[in-house]
């Protein structure tokens, strides 16, 4: 499928998001709504990541 260079920029891109996603809640945001946005999104991208590494696995065998 695709090489393991290009899997793990994936993989250091989606952990740079949920960083930043984290550093949000931590210190702009105001609203229980944005709360709830955020953590959706962190959930989001934790699952993609996830699926990723589920699918590499598949791949190794």
């Amino acid at each position: 499928m695709y090489d393991i260079d290009t899997i793990s920029a994936i993989n250091d891109l989606i952990k740079k998001e949920i960083e930043v996603a984290k550093e949000n809640i931590i210190y702009s945001i105001d609203t229980q709504e944005g709360l709830q946005y955020a953590r959706g999104k962190i959930n989001a991208l934790e699952t993609l990541l996830q699926e990723l590494k589920n699918l590499r696995n598949r791949e190794d065998l």
